[in-house]
């Protein structure tokens, strides 16, 4: 997040700003699509090898995979916040001080605490700083199975004030109900599910309660035991002493440029039993290079099957910590190119997604970036990762708005990827959209056209959607179980959205379950490996990505026009390989380890 820059607004974002008018009176109404959540218990053929890849093609007109294009007949979504019983408002504790953390958070996020099949809702508070005691609470908001939702927070026993930012959803103790971890300005906190609905604050007597600038958290078993670790982002070194007197490009008192301040090593903790952490930052070679951590995500990004970090840092180098496969991690970022843009220069990273964009069954990177500054697509091949952000992304959008959290996801189910990026700025612009909203943006919607670039599809989206605001946090989950994915947008200072997904596109699905050997799931990690209609999806469990945020741990896939699917393989963290084949389209799979095929 740099120092404020000076300067209007580009005039692709003041149009952006103009047309959610334009696009709200030509809305048409929203018609619920009917409930397709069919449960199917699938089995195992074992397999020798992976799937060959498709060389992929670095020209402007490769084509990715199963994308139209077209737009959809009614808007893609619709904010049902009000109307679905949730009523929060972020408060983010700005009162002309301006500490940094005012204008970095909020996070959110989806999880199925009561394992009923619907997926629960999480939102962090955060407060004025010095009043951390007299601050607002988190709230939990329970899925009534019927498009509501109602605050359980007091009978969940969850009560967590000071300064949060943002969550991370796991079964850290493999009793096979969702725990929740809480990322603050120090200290965080672990919320053990008791199963039964209620939450207990464990994080002393499990060894938790980092004290620094904590941001975005992911869970992992890197180390293969059967337990998740947690891997936790920091940014800065604070305190209400530190901090400085910055000036926007119009002279008034403004958020300074994080470089003022000195980043914060990150943390890493090893869960030993499913009972305690220890910290490993150290002797897992983590903390050996700090960092203004905004983002991580956990996933194989070096094709080993071993899982990966990798920390989008704010103007500082990204960190792409490689899994040596005996409990250490060597940051490679720079090695493999996935440490700067193509001209050297590390962003303002802010926003993690990680999908395999050009379908050659690996993973490739979106990191969302300041205002002026391009977001950078990093597209991987053969475990080398180049700046493919001229050739995949437009001009159009990239620069135009500060992004934050960002979901990658097939929003009308016709087999490629669309993009939803939360916007909202850090400094004062000299021409802001609303002068007494000086940080307020619109969002970007984007979708995947045949030669595998997106291209800007905001105008598909109606008010209030795209209304103006400090969007930070955003989350993915299917919460009415459609087939679809839904979003929530965490909004700093302000209500969250629930955008319900409208797609009609008419495309087949599916939605994958993961468990392990003893019935618990998801598993993190897992990757599984689509073959149907002579085209292939790969898609990793990875819950926490975006930025604050947990998402939705099952895998969604859009399918466009395949009624069935051919080959289907998994890949296990433990490194076991399965098959099945034969698999039908539109319904909920649940693959057990040991158990695909069968």
């Amino acid at each position: 997040m740099p120092s404020p820059r000076g300067g209007p607004s580009t005039p692709e974002c003041r149009a952006a700003a103009r047309a959610p008018e334009a696009r709200a009176k030509a809305a048409c109404a929203a018609l619920l699509r009917a409930t397709l959540f069919a449960a199917f218990a699938a089995g195992s053929v074992s397999c020798d090898s992976r799937a060959e890849p498709t060389p992929p093609s670095v020209e402007a007109e490769s084509v990715a995979p199963g994308s139209s294009g077209g737009a959809p007949p009614r808007p893609p979504f619709r904010d049902v916040t009000k109307s679905a019983g949730i009523e929060f408002r972020h408060e983010n504790g700005a009162r002309g001080v301006y500490h940094l953390c005012e204008i970095m958070s909020a996070g959110g996020g989806f999880l199925d605490f009561d394992r009923d099949g619907f997926l629960d809702i999480f939102l962090v508070q955060s407060c004025v700083i010095g009043q951390e005691a007299k601050g607002g609470e988190s709230r939990l908001y329970r899925n009534l199975r019927d498009g509501n939702f109602r605050d359980v927070t007091a009978e969940s026993g969850i009560s967590v004030g000071g300064y949060g930012f943002g969550c991370a959803a796991a079964d850290y103790d493999r009793d096979g109900d969702a725990d929740i971890y809480v990322t603050r300005l120090g200290p965080d906190v672990l919320l053990r599910n008791e199963g039964d609905g209620r939450f207990t604050d464990v994080t002393a007597s499990v060894g938790l309660g980092d004290e620094g600038f904590s941001t975005s958290a992911a869970w992992l078993d890197y180390d293969r035991d059967g337990f998740l670790d947690l891997y936790v982002a920091r940014y800065i070194k604070f305190s209400p002493e530190r901090e400085k007197v910055c000036r926007s490009v119009r002279q008034e008192q403004d958020y300074c440029n994080p470089t003022a301040y000195e980043p914060m090593m990150h943390l890493l903790y090893r869960n030993e039993d499913g009972k305690v952490f220890r910290d490993v930052s150290k002797s897992a070679g983590i903390n050996s290079d700090p960092g203004y951590g905004l983002a991580v995500i956990a996933a194989d990004l070096t094709g080993d099957g071993w899982v990966d970090i990798y920390v989008a840092n704010d103007q500082s180098p990204a960190m792409l910590w490689a899994n040596q496969r005996n409990g250490t991690f060597v940051d490679r970022a720079q090695a493999l190119g996935a440490a700067f843009n193509g001209e050297s220069k590390a962003i303002a990273g802010m926003g993690i997604a990680a999908e395999d964009f050009d379908g050659d069954q690996d993973i490739d990177l979106f990191v969302t970036n300041i205002r002026e500054a391009s977001d950078l697509f990093l597209r991987q091949d053969k475990g080398l990762f180049s700046d493919v952000t001229g050739i995949w992304g437009e001009r159009k959008w990239l620069r135009p708005c500060t992004s934050f959290g960002v979901i990658a996801f097939d929003q009308d189910l016709d087999g490629g990827f669309d993009m939803f990026i939360a916007n909202g700025a850090v400094n004062k612009d000299a021409t802001p959209y609303i002068v007494e909203r000086p940080y307020a943006e619109p969002n970007n919607f984007l979708r995947q056209n045949a030669k595998g670039r997106f291209v800007d599809a905001a105008a598909e989206l109606p008010e209030p959607v795209n209304a103006l605001a400090i969007s930070r946090g955003l989350a993915a989950g299917d919460y009415d179980n459609d087939g679809d994915l839904d979003l929530l947008a965490c909004r700093n200072g302000d209500t969250p959205q629930l955008l319900e997904n409208l797609q009609s596109g008419g495309g087949h699905w599916l939605v994958i379950e993961t468990l392990d050997a003893s019935g618990h799931g998801p598993v993190f990690n897992a990757r599984v490996t689509l073959q149907g209609g002579n085209r292939s999806w790969v898609r990793e469990v990875q819950p926490q990505r975006s930025y604050l945020t947990t998402s939705d741990p099952r895998l969604h896939f859009g399918l466009g026009t395949v009624r069935a699917i051919d080959t289907l393989r998994v890949q296990w963290p433990s490194g076991k390989l399965e098959e099945a084949s034969a698999i039908g389209v539109d319904q909920v799979l649940r693959l057990q380890e040991g158990r695909v095929g069968k």
